[in-house]
């Protein structure tokens, strides 16, 4: 890449990863670099392998720019390059790119997108193309580079975000550095008069996902706040989120809830659980919080009582979008008895 800044160039690069981020940086880099913004138009083409046939590109990679020095071909989402199937029926003529990459054009630079954690090695075009090419990683960081890389970015746009603002941050964009940086402006924004950014502008402004909504609704429930929960089910109802939906995501929540119980009170630590269930090791950690002041009857009595609302919602008795609220109601009143 800093080669790339210093305007030295190879003719193929493979930008493999899966990280919206750094895809979309380098993209831009080249479209800086490569071709003079006044032959843009001319000597720049981007093709989509879910949409346009390879040799389109091609034609376009052999052919001699207009009226420039160089021109810059991207290919995207190349799908021929792993081992999954192309669903589009395009035919690719992957025969011309294993010729164009033993003698690429010298006027040309080809970039290569593939937004995949790998590649099928047993191809002889991937072999080739890995000969050929100067790869880039543009993989997703793991949770700490990440929370690093978007601290540092705080920082250095001279912002302070106190521990608690900066957790709920990370919680909320799952420390995907992707999101976070798409957040980020509106906090800049809303900090940018004292440049401090508080725990409260964090939650007014960068919304839960689903996933986190969920999460919410079920502390809710388990703490028997109907009222706090029917909320937060209508707003899911109101971003047009389905109700049976809502349900199965709720019901592998209860279902692994009841899972940690029951295999910490045969003694099972939070890693071995981890190793069991082969989920993420923070969703492990959410669930002991939880379960830790409840009974078992109490989260097989919720369990139930989904499965219970599925089944209604699945075989039409009554309107979908109550039979949740009617589960909340009982629950909190058999809970209250407990």
């Amino acid at each position: 890449m800093s080669k790339i800044k210093k305007g030295q160039f190879h003719p193929i690069y493979l930008f493999l990863g899966k990280e919206d981020f750094f895809i979309e940086e380098a993209k831009q880099l080249l479209l800086r670099t490569v071709v003079d913004e006044s032959d843009k138009e001319l000597n720049v083409g981007i093709f989509n392998m879910d949409e346009t046939p390879l040799d389109r590109a091609l034609e376009d990679a052999e052919s001699l720019p207009f009226f420039g020095e160089r021109r810059l071909v991207i290919i995207e989402n190349p799908l021929f390059l792993t081992a999954e199937k192309a669903r589009n029926g395009l035919d690719h003529d992957l025969g011309w790119l294993e010729s164009y990459l033993e003698n690429p054009s010298e006027s040309t630079v080809l970039a290569i997108f593939a937004p995949y954690e790998k590649l099928d090695s047993r191809k002889k075009l991937t072999k080739i193309l890995g000969k050929k090419a100067v790869t880039v990683d543009v993989s997703p960081l793991a949770e700490k580079e990440a929370r690093k890389f978007l601290g540092d970015m705080i920082r250095n746009e001279g912002f302070q975000m106190n521990r608690d603002a900066l957790e709920l941050f990370y919680e909320r964009i799952e420390n995907q550095l992707s999101r976070g940086m798409r957040e980020l402006p509106k906090l800049f924004l809303a900090g940018s008069e004292d440049k401090k950014i508080t725990r409260q502008m964090v939650s007014d402004l960068i919304p839960r996902n689903l996933e986190q909504n969920i999460f919410e609704l079920v502390t809710q429930v388990l703490n028997k706040n109907t009222y706090q929960a029917i909320q937060i089910y209508r707003d899911l109802l109101l971003q047009k989120e389905e109700p049976i939906k809502i349900n199965a995501i709720l019901l592998g929540q209860f279902r692994l809830l009841l899972q940690v119980k029951l295999l910490s009170r045969n003694g099972y630590q939070q890693t071995d659980i981890t190793k069991v269930l082969k989920i993420h090791p923070y969703r492990v950690k959410l669930a002991f919080q939880q379960v830790k002041y409840l009974s078992e009857k109490v989260l097989a009595d919720a369990f139930k009582g989904l499965v219970e609302t599925e089944y209604n919602m699945k075989t039409g008795q009554g309107l979908k979008e109550i039979q949740f609220e009617l589960f909340l109601i009982r629950y909190a009143n058999a809970m209250s008895k407990q």
